[in-house]
């Protein structure tokens, strides 16, 4: 297991190879990285929320090397009987694997029957990505979920 704290709040960022459903950090680890070259930027964290939703933060480049790794992180949640919002704000790139990665995952959460959201402050490039290949449609912004805010922000979300 690989976890890392993040202080203030009592905030827990979580890495993606725990148990599905577990949510047990260690705090002396660092997040998990993705992929094959050490030397692309990226990390997944796994933050629980309320009411069975996992808020998925990615920073980074969402590419080739590191897509696996999302990919393997969401399906573990979803199939672990939570709701995933996936948080892309930290993202600076995302290539033809990223969205790849993202199709998958929305047939996972269908056919799970588990729900998957992004979160409102997603970035104009990914945004306009999602929407010239189509996947916007299939995969609900944060504001759209019932138990929002106003602002968009989901309630009990740890803050960035």
């Amino acid at each position: 297991m690989v976890a890392s704290g993040i202080g203030g709040d009592g905030d827990t960022n979580v890495e993606v190879n725990l148990p599905a459903g577990s949510h047990q950090p260690d705090p002396r680890q660092a997040p998990q990285t993705g992929g094959v070259d050490p030397t692309t930027p990226f990390a997944v964290y796994l933050e629980p929320m309320k009411d069975g939703w996992v808020r998925v933060r990615v920073e980074g480049e969402l590419a080739l090397n590191s897509s696996s790794t999302l990919e393997r992180a969401v399906e573990a949640e979803l199939m672990a009987d939570s709701h995933v919002l996936l948080d892309l704000s930290g993202i600076d790139f995302i290539d033809s694997a990223g969205l790849r990665a993202m199709t998958a995952l929305v047939r996972i959460a269908k056919a799970t029957g588990r729900k998957l959201r992004l979160s409102t402050d997603l970035p104009a490039h990914t945004r306009r990505l999602m929407e010239i290949v189509g996947l916007l449609p299939f995969v609900p912004i944060g504001i759209d979920d019932p138990w929002s805010d106003s602002s968009g922000s989901l309630p009990g979300a740890p803050s960035a």
